[in-house]
């Protein structure tokens, strides 16, 4: 495990991403972060590009189901596993 960095809470309830950190993981503006929390924790992880590619896709393609969104992400949660 790499040394901890402090960062702290914005006005607008944000945090920024030390650019170490960024450069390390390839993270640019529009990145894509999946966010959990464990206890304690706040764990990100980033989706990488294929996901990223994929949700851009995704946004240019109209619906031929009739499935609702969370019904997606349900279906999509059991996938990723």
């Amino acid at each position: 495990m790499q040394n901890a960095m402090i960062v702290e809470l914005s006005k607008g309830r944000q945090i920024t991403i030390p650019a170490e950190i960024r450069e390390q993981l390839n993270l640019k503006i529009g990145s894509k972060l999946e966010i959990t929390r464990r206890k304690d924790e706040i764990i990100l992880k980033p989706l990488g590009e294929g996901l990223e590619k994929l949700f851009a896709e995704a946004k240019t393609l109209k619906p031929k189901h009739n499935l609702s969104p969370q019904q997606m992400d349900d279906l999509n949660e059991r996938m990723l596993r």
